[in-house]
């Protein structure tokens, strides 16, 4: 039979092996859309990509995007409307995919505002 001290120290050991599998352990973040604008015309459009699908690009925030148009990949992103809810809320939605080419890396900047109609 384990004496109590033996088992205030198996019990020590688990504690410490548990703390340090939740710390350490890298944590999954959801996979969700990250939002841009893409200025041609008037009126820039919200435009968004996933974010696995943009971390597997080289660079930082817009960069990542604007260096891949520049070296001639085309990229496909989700372009996103404004949308009028039952209740007279609006809404963000997903419209159409587009393709992104080189000229679009120039008008491309991080993050998106939404713009209310009058």
């Amino acid at each position: 039979m384990l004496s109590d001290t033996w088992k205030l120290i198996a019990v020590a050991i688990c504690l410490v092996l548990f703390t340090a599998d939740t710390v350490l352990k890298p944590h999954d973040k959801p996979n969700r859309m990250v939002f841009f604008e893409l200025h041609r015309g008037d009126n820039p459009a919200m435009i968004g990509m996933m974010r696995d699908d943009l971390i597997k690009l080289p660079g930082r925030g817009a960069s990542r995007i604007r260096d891949a148009l520049e070296r001639g990949e085309t990229l496909t992103v989700w372009q996103y409307a404004l949308r009028k809810t039952e209740d007279g809320s609006y809404q963000e939605v997903p419209e159409r995919q587009i393709q992104l080419g080189a000229a679009d890396a120039p008008i491309v900047t991080f993050g998106a505002s939404i713009r209310l109609p009058d």
